[in-house]
C-alpha cells in the first residue's frame, strides 16, 4: 500500500551520516485477500546507496487473539502469511519483528470501509474526443471521513503484495489544506479512455493514527515549498529505530462503466 513513502529524513543538527533509524518496515492488514505481506529493509546510506532487504527476522501478526508467524519468500526481505481473522473491525492488529537481537511493534486499528457510492468517487468524467477523459485529484481535503483511493483503467489491479510498483493512490483527507495563505498547486492524474471502457475503483479505510502519518508525510513530501520548514522525519508507529507504518485497512473494490460515471 502506501508506506513505500519513505525516505530517509534531513536532521536539523547532527552528521549527515546518521541514519535515524534501522530499519524500514512497510505493509499491513487487509481485508480483500488473508494473504498478508511485509517488507523490511535496510535504509540507503552513504556506503550503501540503496535499499537492502532483511533476511532472517523473526515476523509475526497478533489478531487480538492468536500470533500467526510470516515466513519469508525467497530471501526478498518480504514475509507472508495467511491471518484468516482479517475482519476484526474496531479492534487492533499488533505486528512483531525481532532482529538482531532488537525487538519492534506496532498496533493500528481496524475500520470499516464507507461503502463505493457514485455520488462521492474523487474523479472528473468528462467526454473528450469521442472518449471519456478522466481526471484524478490527488488530495482532496476537508471531507468527513479519511479514506485512500485507487482508480485504475480496466486490466489493471491492485495487490498488496507489489511493493516495488508505484500505485497512483488519492486521498480524502478530513484536515484542511496545509497552508492557506499559500494555495496548492493541485496534483492530477489523467487519463484518456474509451467510451466502452471500465475502470476498476478501490477504496480503503485509514484509521486516524494512519490518515495522520499520511498527512504528516504529504507535509514532507507532496506540499513541501519554498516557504516550508527544514525537513524532519515523520515517526510512524513502529517501536524503535523503525521507520514506516503497520497498517489495517478494509478494502473494496468495484468495477465501473465509464458512461456510469460522466459527469458525476
Amino acid at each position: 500500500m502506501v508506506t513505500a513513502f519513505l525516505f530517509i529524513g534531513c536532521k536539523k543538527e547532527g552528521s549527515v551520516n546518521e541514519i535515524p533509524y534501522d530499519l524500514t518496515i512497510e505493509g499491513g492488514i487487509n481485508t480483500y485477500t488473508t494473504q498478508q505481506f511485509i517488507r523490511i529493509t535496510k535504509p540507503a546510506s552513504l556506503d550503501r546507496d540503496h535499499a537492502s532487504a532483511v533476511s532472517n527476522a523473526t515476523v509475526s501478526i497478533n489478531d487480538g487473539q492468536h500470533d500467526i508467524p510470516l515466513k519469508e519468500i525467497s530471501s526478498s526481505g518480504v514475509y507472508s502469511g495467511v491471518v484468516m481473522q482479517n475482519k476484526n473491525f474496531f479492534k487492533g492488529y499488533t505486528l512483531t519483528v525481532i532482529y538482531n537481537n532488537k525487538k519492534y511493534t506496532a498496533t493500528d486499528t481496524l475500520l470499516p470501509v464507507l461503502p463505493i457510492d457514485s455520488t462521492y468517487i474523487p474523479a472528473v468524467v468528462t467526454n473528450r474526443n469521442g472518449g471519456y477523459r478522466v481526471t484524478i485529484p490527488k488530495h482532496t481535503f476537508g471531507t468527513s471521513t479519511a479514506q485512500q483511493w485507487l482508480i485504475l483503467a480496466t486490466g489493471k489491479t491492485w495487490t498488496e503484495s507489489k511493493f516495488d510498483e508505484n500505485f497512483p493512490f488519492s486521498y480524502s483527507h478530513t484536515f484542511g489544506t496545509p497552508d492557506a495563505l499559500h494555495p496548492l498547486t493541485q496534483q492530477s492524474r489523467v487519463l484518456d479512455l474509451a467510451i466502452s471502457d471500465h475502470v476498476n475503483i478501490y477504496k480503503f479505510s485509514l484509521s486516524e493514527a494512519y490518515s495522520t502519518y499520511l498527512y504528516n508525510l504529504f507535509q514532507e513530501t507532496d506540499w513541501k515549498g519554498l516557504l516550508s520548514s527544514v525537513p524532519g522525519n515523520v515517526k510512524g508507529n513502529i517501536s524503535g529505530k523503525a521507520s514506516g507504518f503497520f497498517y489495517a485497512t478494509d478494502v473494496e473494490m468495484q468495477e465501473r462503466p465509464l458512461k456510469t460515471l460522466a459527469g458525476k
